[in-house]
């Protein structure tokens, strides 16, 4: 049986991501990337962080090119369910480990539905 704590991060983590992929989108049709860096949101698991972090485009694409991977501000990072796999200047990438994190992670990939 998921454990409600981590269907609820899962499903925290997965809408910061959206959102992220807007603001993708916006970026790339408006050509606007001033500094070659995408600010986006942290997509960790608490609802209540807003902090942002600039990653460059070309990680950001290769960082959702695995829908269990995820973008956190350093400290952020859930160690009972995700794997820190890189870090930027600002950033961490985690992986989602487990079977109900991952599935979350891989259900919710908004670049596969």
């Amino acid at each position: 049986m998921a454990d409600a704590h981590e269907v609820e991060v899962g499903h925290t983590e997965a809408l910061f991501r959206e959102v992220n992929e807007r603001i993708e989108e916006l970026s790339r049709g408006l050509a606007y990337v001033s500094d070659g860096k995408m600010h986006v949101v942290c997509e960790c698991g608490d609802p209540e962080c807003a902090q942002q972090v600039a990653v460059p485009s070309a990680d950001y694409e290769e960082i959702r090119g695995d829908p269990k991977q995820f973008i956190v501000v350093p400290g952020h990072e859930i160690l009972s369910t995700e794997t820190v796999v890189a870090r930027g200047d600002t950033y961490l990438v985690v992986h989602k480990q487990g079977d109900v994190p991952g599935e979350i992670a891989e259900a919710t990939d908004p670049r596969r539905q």
